[in-house]
């Protein structure tokens, strides 16, 4: 699938461009006046796939441990993402001080899921319900 098509198709369908890396589509989201990456990317070429991105943050559960909070993340994507999506990575992305880069602000615990596209508009389809759905976790009681 031809990543310009792609790019294309989700732009029509009123969704904003985060930037294009490789056959990557990266959607933004608003927050407040800000244009932020929104963890949905759409993927071009020879696999086509809509990618999701959900995480939860240490400092919203500072005494839970990183396999509590990867779990944490897999359980709510069980419950809100569309059939179809598998997990295809996990990772812990420390967030630095851009001031200080010794010091760790925060631990973000992301999963990412995947599901296999065959057409564009099947792109914005899911791109659509993605967006819908809050993609950083809070543990219960934070």
């Amino acid at each position: 699938m031809d990543v310009k098509i792609l790019k294309l198709h989700l732009q029509n369908a009123g969704l904003e461009i985060f930037r294009v890396r490789g056959e990557e589509v990266h959607l933004a989201e608003r927050h407040n006046l800000q244009l932020m990456e929104a963890g949905v990317r759409a993927r071009g070429g020879e696999r086509p796939a809509l990618l999701v991105v959900l995480r939860a943050q240490r400092n919203d559960a500072p005494h839970e441990g990183a396999g509590a909070l990867f779990e944490l993340v897999r359980t709510r994507a069980r419950m809100v993402l569309p059939e179809g999506f598998t997990e295809t990575d996990a990772i812990a992305r420390e967030l630095r001080n851009v001031s200080d880069p010794s010091q760790v602000l925060d631990l973000w615990y992301e999963v990412t899921f995947e599901r296999a596209i065959s057409t564009p508009e099947e792109a914005v389809e899911l791109a659509l319900r993605a967006l819908s759905i809050e993609r950083y976790i809070l543990p219960a009681g934070a």
